[in-house]
């Protein structure tokens, strides 16, 4: 009788601590009970090796919160980026009939096709600005300075203040050039 009472113990305390893992892994507590109550330490073992529902509920949880977001700024982007087009459509549209061009038309892309406007074929527009000048940099003591404008580095070099062999450059040039060796600079110094 003893024994019996012992075994029953056993078995009541195995229940109790898979009752207990289960709860805490999200399980159904009464049949773990249960499952510990006839299978012993076996019991245990199995619901200790199951995932926690608790912690899959919470990630899904969390997944779906950040998909939901996710869905909200793919379609914010959208509603920008379709702004942004129709505002571009726009702003191309007034700068077509400025110039009297139309963009838009597949006459416009076809080889051997009129043009719409004298622009396309090479001509300049009445008030074409002056392209850019060029600007130099120059080299002293491994700083460079600039941007400056070609004639005030012609003046800069006439005038000594900086010499024939400084390093000079400028958007087209491969490499830093001594400015002796720069034709434009060679003969507005006179060398």
């Amino acid at each position: 009788m003893q024994v019996l009472i012992i075994v029953i113990l056993v078995r009541v305390f195995f229940g109790a601590i898979a009752a207990l893992i289960a709860s805490k892994k999200g399980r159904n507590t009464v049949a773990w009970f249960f499952g510990g109550f006839l299978i012993d330490i076996i019991g245990i073992i199995i619901v200790a090796c199951l995932p926690n529902l608790k912690q899959q509920h919470a990630h899904q949880l969390r997944t779906e919160r950040e998909r939901r977001r996710l869905r909200e700024q793919l379609r914010q982007e959208r509603l920008k980026s379709e702004a942004f087009r129709k505002y571009s459509a726009a702003r191309l549209d007034t700068h077509d009939q400025a110039l009297g061009i139309d963009s838009r038309s597949p006459q416009a892309a076809l080889p051997g096709a009129e043009p719409a406007s004298p622009y396309l074929t090479g001509g300049q527009p009445p008030h074409a600005p002056n392209p850019p000048a060029a600007l130099w940099y120059y080299e002293v003591s491994g700083d460079a300075k600039g941007p400056l404008p070609q004639t005030v580095v012609a003046d800069m070099l006439r005038s000594g203040t900086i010499g024939l062999t400084t390093l000079l450059w400028t958007e087209g040039l491969a490499e830093w050039t001594p400015a002796n060796r720069i034709e434009t600079f060679r003969s507005e110094v006179g060398l």
